[in-house]
């Protein structure tokens, strides 16, 4: 047991939004890709470069992980798990990053993806007691 701050509450809440939306986003952008070859004018290859299965299980998995450690952090029940979903989520982010950098589509504000992730750790800490 631990108490959440309500900085690791506010951080829990935008992970659990955001892990939805992107679970959400992951599956409607794959079942539309077939209907995009349809538009005229689409480049299909940048497309389908972009949204590989590896990506979107890296998509599905990152939002999933998201969500896990929001939950465990509202929930204040079990730092064990809040730590290990947290730990996963971050090196989802690192590995995004990483593969964005090898791919050549690396920007400086791929760097705002690691304040929500600082954020939490620091609300974690500040909740264990």
């Amino acid at each position: 047991m631990f108490r959440p701050k309500l900085l690791l509450k506010v951080i829990s809440i935008l992970m659990i939004i955001s892990g939805v939306l992107g679970v959400f986003g992951t599956v409607v952008s794959y079942v539309m890709l077939p209907q995009l070859s349809e538009v005229p004018g689409v480049d299909m290859s940048a497309i389908t470069a972009a949204y590989t299965p590896l990506a979107m299980v890296l998509g599905i998995l990152t939002s999933v992980t998201a969500a896990g450690a929001g939950i465990f952090g509202i929930a204040g029940k079990s730092v064990k798990w809040a730590t290990i979903f947290a730990g996963i989520y971050t090196a989802l982010i690192v590995i995004a990053t990483i593969r964005s950098m090898v791919g050549g589509t690396f920007t400086f504000l791929a760097v705002m993806d690691y304040i929500i992730p600082a954020l939490y750790w620091w609300g974690l800490y500040q909740s264990r007691e």
